[in-house]
């Protein structure tokens, strides 16, 4: 029996005995995760998911592919296709960039060795939930919530550069470079794409509900048994954290969004508890590590090489924010408010974020017309 069968199969057990042990408990976080799931989940990312699979279904992404062209193949050794996972990963956040891509190579439009670069760094938090939920909510603060997204992107986009050396995409792109401004000639009629949107968005959303569940269960047996509370124990003997934080650390391992509340009411400053948070939401955890691999079981990936370089996506996003906290450190501080986007330093921010991220487009776009007119 593999040594990944033998782990899986004493995790069984180990759950089922915490099933028998502490019932109460469990069942509780399992109906809080079910509503989670359906009061959170779906409705938030079911309509993106189902965007998305017409878009692509239409030839959209082939059209973005070949104004983003000129950016993505000297950037990122990558063909102009792979901005559609890159840009719509960023704004929706998990597992949207893992989907977009399966479903383009899938249909073709990209290689394996291509998918498997881009998955490397287009697989990210949203900013919804990092400035709304880690910024506001937990730090109350959208000023650091935007501070975090910039780290995580800048991570992102350092792995993505990084791992171009790695993975040696110049014959795919070669070969699938040739992109026109015309949607594929094969379209399915309007009715067949609305149906399959739908049915592979309901698929993905109803998998990730499904693991959102589990993990929450796992999470909590962890909890009953006093497993975490023990290594925090321990690992705060050898690291300057208190156990609280390492404890939140360990939670926020499995999952993220419980990692990043607890490290938020830790006793530590907000330079590490920043850079914690920053390279816990970078991570993703593993419950969403688990929903991404199930996304991408249907293609020929690397799970290994996935999860490597989501390992070092979070390093160096929790390096970025590391030392570039002390550059902004008075401006965050300065900015601390409240529990909403309503103050103005949140206006402010928001706003300000908004419109970087629209130039920094909106120049993309015209350097990418630019090299096309010079072709």
């Amino acid at each position: 029996m593999k040594l990944q069968n033998i782990l899986l199969t004493i995790s069984t057990l180990f759950l089922l005995f915490c099933l028998l042990c502490f019932p109460q408990a469990l069942l509780q976080k399992s109906i809080e995760s079910v509503d989670l799931w359906f009061n959170t989940v779906l409705p938030s990312l079911f309509p993106f998911l189902t965007a998305t699979g017409i878009l692509i279904r239409l030839g959209i992404a082939h059209k973005l592919g070949y104004i983003f062209q000129p950016i993505m193949k000297p950037i990122f050794g990558l063909s102009g296709i792979c901005a559609f996972p890159l840009i719509l990963g960023m704004i929706s956040g998990y597992p949207s960039g893992a989907k977009i891509t399966v479903t383009l190579c899938q249909n073709k439009a990209l290689s394996q060795k291509e998918a498997q670069a881009i998955l490397a760094f287009c697989n990210n938090p949203g900013p919804l939930f990092v400035v709304g939920t880690a910024g506001t909510a937990f730090l109350k603060n959208p000023a650091m919530g935007y501070f975090m997204l910039f780290c995580i992107f800048a991570g992102a986009i350092t792995t993505g550069i990084l791992l171009r050396f790695f993975y040696k995409t110049e014959n795919n792109i070669t070969a699938k470079s040739n992109y026109t401004l015309s949607a594929p000639s094969n379209i399915e009629p309007i009715g067949k794409i609305l149906a399959n949107s739908v049915a592979d968005a309901m698929e993905t959303v109803t998998q990730i509900g499904g693991f959102i569940i589990l993990f929450g269960v796992i999470i909590e047996a962890f909890q009953q048994t006093g497993i975490i509370a023990f290594f925090a124990k321990y690992f705060s003997g050898i690291f300057s954290l208190s156990s609280s934080a390492i404890a939140a650390i360990l939670g926020g391992i499995l999952e993220m969004t419980n990692g990043a509340f607890l490290l938020s009411q830790s006793p530590e400053q907000i330079h590490t508890q920043l850079t914690a948070i920053t390279a816990i939401l970078s991570f993703g955890g593993l419950s969403i590590l688990a929903q991404t691999l199930g996304i991408l079981s249907s293609i020929p990936i690397s799970s290994a090489k996935y999860f490597f370089s989501k390992c070092l996506n979070s390093i160096f996003s929790a390096i970025i924010c590391f030392f570039c906290y002390p550059l902004f450190q008075n401006k965050l501080i300065k900015a601390v408010s409240v529990s909403s986007f309503a103050t103005k330093t949140a206006s402010f921010y928001h706003h300000s974020f908004v419109f970087y991220f629209s130039f920094l487009l909106f120049a993309l776009l015209l350097l990418s017309f630019y090299h096309l007119r010079q072709k």
